[in-house]
């Protein structure tokens, strides 16, 4: 892979392709050295579609620390929920 790579950062054009590529050639085989780890990112894009729309239809929060925060809560319900987790025990728990 790193001769490949070699090979195509002496075309200009193809140099920042390349240098994307090696920047994270630790991470691309992610999916084949570990097989319960998936190849795309689809089923975590899934779970914050629903996150996604709710957040247009009440309109962005008007502060960072507001937003923080959401983002925060949203990440650990989704968490639990991806876990099977009860999200109610969970938060309570997080909570006290």
């Amino acid at each position: 892979m790193r001769r490949l790579i070699g090979g195509v950062k002496a075309y200009t054009k193809l140099r920042k392709f390349a240098n994307k590529i090696e920047n994270g050639l630790a991470y691309w085989f992610t999916c084949v050295l570990y097989p319960e780890a998936e190849p795309t990112t689809n089923r975590a894009e899934r779970a914050l579609r629903e996150i996604v729309v709710q957040r247009k239809i009440t309109g962005t929060l008007r502060n960072e620390r507001g937003t923080h925060r959401t983002e925060v809560l949203m990440t650990c319900l989704q968490t639990w929920e991806l876990q099977r987790l009860n999200t109610f025990s969970m938060l309570r728990q997080c909570l006290s």
